[in-house]
């Protein structure tokens, strides 16, 4: 809102989820899901989602302030969420399972912030095809997870092809600025 209005009351509360957002990544620049002793799994799309935020933060609000937080979480996201073949890993200490939403997420994420590192592209890339190879059915729709040993063949328009329908949009978009 403060971007398109320019009204100063609606800058303070983004700033200070962003800022609360920032104090809660770790050293090594994860986020945990969440604080209860439950939730502290790091995972990808949400680790994505933090990305993004700050990054849109940094720009609407015109600020530099979430910097060194996005690229040390760049570098653990990077490091963390990614096999050498494009398949985007779900938690940060384990492939499986591989999710369509990661999929998507890894590929909207990498883009968003590829100003940080231009390889950010080519691995967006890999993700694609990754997923075409493994996660495409013929029949026009993405599957919801690999496991270790089988295939969840399921489409759940909600989940699966919505949020790949914004990556492959994305995608586009990618190849349409290069262009």
């Amino acid at each position: 809102m403060y971007k398109h209005t320019g009204e100063k009351r609606f800058l303070g509360p983004g700033l200070r989820v962003a800022r609360y957002s920032a104090a809660k990544q770790r050293d090594d620049g994860s986020w945990t899901y969440g604080e209860a002793p439950t939730q502290r799994w790091i995972d990808n799309f949400h680790t994505g989602y933090n990305l993004c935020a700050l990054q849109s933060i940094c720009r609407y609000a015109e600020t530099t302030e979430f910097e060194a937080c996005i690229r040390r979480g760049l570098e653990f996201y990077q490091a963390h969420f990614f096999r050498a073949d494009g398949a985007p890993r779900y938690f940060h200490n384990r492939t499986y399972p591989i999710d369509i939403h990661c999929v998507a997420q890894s590929i909207i994420t990498l883009l968003a912030l590829r100003g940080l590192d231009q390889d950010n592209v080519r691995l967006a890339h890999s993700v694609f095809r990754w997923a075409m190879k493994h996660m495409w059915d013929d029949r026009g729709f993405f599957y919801y997870r690999v496991l270790r040993f089988w295939t969840i063949r399921t489409s759940y328009m909600r989940w699966s092809q919505a949020w790949m329908l914004l990556a492959m949009s994305t995608l586009l978009d990618e190849l349409n600025v290069d262009s």
